[in-house]
């Protein structure tokens, strides 16, 4: 694939495929990842992933890459000629736009980048266009005004792995969170998201619209929720699987699946061994069942604390007789952690976590640390197994 193609591909505009956030579109800026200013060494952050995706381990095959530069003008991927493209070891900062701009492409892959001082967003997924199997991994994401990462509902199959996001949504009338994505069948997982908003009731850590997975991700410290599913676009009758997650110290819902109108609802919403702190008298997870009445829940295997003294772990619609707490272990304080108050949330052996979960028949195949294998007749409850 030719350079020239690369570079045509970036000169393309954007504004005609979004009709979302016109106030976070400026003047628009063209990136020559090859010339100019912007070329550079950039920071080179992190090591170039230890996954099996092509592209990690030097094992990038004919894809074009870009590598080693600083931006700081925003970058616009657009078309098949870009499909595969590879930016790794960048840093994108001080745009007075978005960082990344992806419209319609395939197989990208963003790693170990660094985002910092943006004025809006910095991975951009715009809305009426069209991506599939879009990576963003190890990438560090700070300072910024608007989302960390946005996702519209035409970008299929996203992965968001292994992130760091913190001190984002940063100026409240935007309305911003660390994630916002509603493409369908994503994958978010082993992410660290903290810091969110800076007003009280603005800014959740990982908000999400539609079906996918939610795995392995600490999220703390927002200004709102945790985790949350909103109804407000399409969820495909599909699955919403929120497993395996640290969440703590978030003022609304740690967990929280709202509903609403939108006829186009998830099928299910499995909300499976999290460690789940509150510090108020809010429930760690809340659940809309009333308004989600064709939606089939299943929430066990999970720690629930409700440090603020409640002894009400799980809301939902009083017309549902769910006995949801039943199948999770639920305190108002520490039941064994390694450092509760440090909020190292690993169980010790003497943990009542331990074997708490034996007899449950379904659960991920491995804990928060993707290390320690799950067995049946050894099953404990919340994101950690005891090592």
């Amino acid at each position: 694939m030719s350079t020239l193609l690369l570079l045509l591909s970036l000169l393309l505009g954007y504004t005609s495929c979004d009709d979302e956030l016109i106030d976070e579109t400026t003047e628009e800026e063209v990136v020559d990842p090859g010339e100019g200013d912007n070329e550079g060494e950039g920071d080179g952050n992190g090591d170039e992933g230890n996954g099996d995706d092509e592209g990690e381990n030097g094992d990038d095959g004919d894809r074009p890459i870009i590598e080693g530069q600083t931006f700081t003008e925003q970058m616009i991927i657009d078309g098949e000629e870009n499909n595969g493209l590879i930016i790794r070891n960048c840093t994108f900062e001080n745009t007075g736009d978005h960082g990344i701009i992806i419209k319609n492409v395939n197989d990208v892959l963003i790693q170990n980048c660094t985002f910092r001082n943006l004025k809006y967003t910095a991975i951009r997924f715009l809305a009426d266009c069209e991506s599939n199997n879009v990576i963003i991994e190890d990438n560090d994401i700070y300072n910024i005004e608007a989302n960390g990462i946005h996702g519209a509902e035409t970008h299929y199959n996203t992965i968001i792995r292994n992130n760091r996001i913190h001190d984002v949504a940063l100026v409240p009338e935007n309305g911003s969170h660390g994630m916002y994505f509603y493409g369908k069948d994503f994958l978010i997982e082993g992410n660290t998201v903290y810091n969110v908003g800076v007003e009280e009731g603005k800014g959740s850590g990982i908000n999400v619209r539609t079906c996918g997975t939610i795995a392995r991700n600490k999220v703390y410290n927002t200004h709102k929720d945790g985790i949350s599913y909103s109804i407000d676009h399409p969820g495909y009758n599909g699955t919403l699987l929120i497993e395996n997650n640290v969440v703590y110290s978030n003022p609304r819902n740690n967990i929280r699946i709202m509903g609403g109108a939108n006829e186009s609802k998830i099928g299910k919403a499995i909300v499976r061994f999290n460690t789940v702190i509150s510090d108020n008298t809010n429930t760690p997870i809340s659940l809309a069942t009333g308004d989600l009445p064709d939606t089939e829940f299943e929430v066990y295997g999970n720690i629930l604390i409700n440090a603020g003294g409640s002894n009400k772990y799980i809301g939902y619609s009083s017309s549902h007789e769910l006995e949801f707490e039943s199948k999770n272990l639920t305190a108002t304080g520490d039941i064994g952690f390694v450092d509760y108050e440090g909020r190292d949330l690993r169980i010790t052996a003497s943990s009542s976590a331990n074997n708490y979960a034996v007899g449950l028949t379904t659960y991920p195949k491995d804990d928060f640390d993707n290390v320690d294998v799950r067995e049946e007749s050894n099953l404990d409850a919340g994101a950690y197994m005891v090592k």
